[in-house]
């Protein structure tokens, strides 16, 4: 399974960026799925007071629910490394990984502001960048796209997949 994170600030297109990969890559028939980072702190939404997170607190180790074509998984303390399988044991192709900055996988940074280039030096594994500033091509050993290059970027990244 291939695997590629979008990472960035607070409001730099990432949702945007990883439903754009999601179609462009499910129309090409590629199986996709994704993992987002609930970077906002607390539990997300839909979580919170429901019966099976009762049993979770009650002691049951991972805690799950289907209803309507959903099924979600509660635990303590998820760790990537436990998440990433349950996406391989579903024969998934490509996983967009919204945030997760920490982890090593290959990762596509977006830069809304010259300031953000900063990421770089707290990041490891970036393969592009897409930026909505002005930023010298050629000063980084990796493609840098401009945001409104949705076209270019995807066929970068289907280059970028194991065939």
């Amino acid at each position: 399974m291939d695997i590629i994170q979008i990472v960035g600030y607070k409001n730099s297109g990432k949702t945007t960026v990883a439903t754009t990969f999601i179609e462009y890559a499910t129309k090409k028939g590629i199986r996709t799925a994704s993992l987002k980072h609930h970077g906002h702190g607390g539990i997300p939404e839909g979580i919170k007071d429901t019966d099976s997170e009762k049993h979770r607190l009650a002691g049951a180790i991972i805690s799950g629910v289907e209803g309507g074509s959903v099924f979600q998984l509660s635990k303590e303390n998820w760790t990537v490394d436990e998440m990433i399988p349950i996406y391989n044991m579903m024969h998934i192709d490509l996983l967009i990984m919204e945030g997760f900055k920490s982890y090593p996988f290959p990762k596509v940074l977006l830069i809304s502001r010259k300031e953000e280039l900063d990421l770089l030096d707290q990041v490891e594994n970036v393969q592009a960048i897409i930026t909505r500033v002005a930023l010298e091509k050629n000063s980084y050993p990796f493609p840098v796209f401009h945001s409104f290059e949705i076209n270019r970027i995807c066929k970068w990244l289907e280059g970028q997949l194991k065939k």
